[in-house]
């Protein structure tokens, strides 16, 4: 088992979260037989020769970035090796979207350890979906990857990366208040970001409009509280797709208390979908977010990979 540890999870508290979890996870779930790696390049300068030794078993421990990063470097291997793969997680993140419940109050979480919640039973994976995104960067080249929780363009987007951005006063707040933290890049994002006119297409249904913001999701939970109320689980036949456009600031604040509260569908300039693909062109490059690291893409086309990984319970 390999454990790929980021330290800087939640500001720099990674270390000492896993310092605290440690003793109790190994007692557990972990046993001691296993290799700790606090370093994204030395993972992967790692991850072929561990494969080649016959390691399966992959662990993230950090926020829904650090599953990202190791979900990207299983999902490029060829599926024959792939389907061999088990992916855990240890939540020492901000919002550990990717232990949420799928249903109901988004806090849910079935395995917790020291208020850091966990999906460490190798015994009873399951397989889960993935979403595939191909995109052209600010380079015009075309890059792929992949999420596990969520993809958004616009608002949403643009409140991820101020969340995790050198803003001071954000900087501040996320060791001492998460929640609080969540709401100021939220709230002063919605006050300066603008729609942006795009050409979309959902399933087989194409239309233009003016982008508020776009998730793509197979895990409901956006961050913090936030959550769509659209049924989908990590087995579904399609992705959750939910659309805000042309909102002005007053449908913006009141779209947001909503989702607070678990309710999406039925707002007033809203859309929802189930789809397995949709593909979005944007007039302008547009922020892209996924499981909470932010890109800038001019063309995105977003696609289901139906239970492509094994994911521990």
């Amino acid at each position: 088992m390999i454990i790929l540890l980021n330290k800087y999870a939640n500001g720099t508290g990674g270390l000492n979260k896993w310092a605290k979890l440690k003793s109790g996870l190994e007692e557990k779930h972990l046993g001691n037989e296993y290799s700790l790696i606090t370093s994204f390049e030395k993972f992967q300068r790692a991850f072929d020769r561990e494969i080649a030794e016959g390691e399966r078993l992959f662990v993230a421990a950090g926020g829904d970035g650090t599953v990202n990063f190791l979900l990207n470097q299983m999902m490029r291997k060829e599926n024959q090796c792939r389907s061999q793969f088990i992916l855990g997680a240890i939540g020492l993140g901000s919002s550990n979207d990717f232990h949420k419940s799928f249903s109901g109050s988004g806090n849910g979480q079935s395995n917790v350890n020291r208020n850091a919640p966990f999906k460490l039973n190798f015994n009873k994976a399951v397989l889960h979906n993935v979403g595939s995104i191909e995109y052209k960067d600010m380079h015009n080249r075309w890059q792929k990857k992949y999420f596990i929780v969520n993809c958004s363009l616009g608002l949403v987007a643009q409140a991820n990366y101020f969340f995790n951005s050198g803003d001071k006063i954000a900087h501040w707040l996320k060791p001492k208040w998460v929640e609080g933290t969540i709401w100021y890049s939220a709230l002063k994002t919605l006050l300066t970001a603008k729609n942006i006119p795009v050409r979309m297409r959902v399933g087989h249904e194409v239309f233009e409009t003016e982008l508020t913001t776009c998730s793509v999701f197979i895990n409901p939970n956006v961050s913090g509280d936030f959550r769509y109320d659209i049924e989908i689980s990590p087995q579904s036949d399609y992705l959750g797709v939910a659309l805000c456009e042309r909102m002005g600031i007053p449908t913006r604040v009141r779209t947001l208390l909503a989702m607070a509260k678990g309710r999406f569908v039925g707002l007033p300039k809203t859309r929802a979908w189930q789809a397995k693909e949709v593909e979005i062109l944007p007039a302008v490059p547009i922020a892209l977010e996924m499981d909470g690291e932010v890109s800038l893409a001019r063309h995105i086309r977003i696609a289901l990979l139906h239970r492509a990984l094994r994911v521990c319970q």
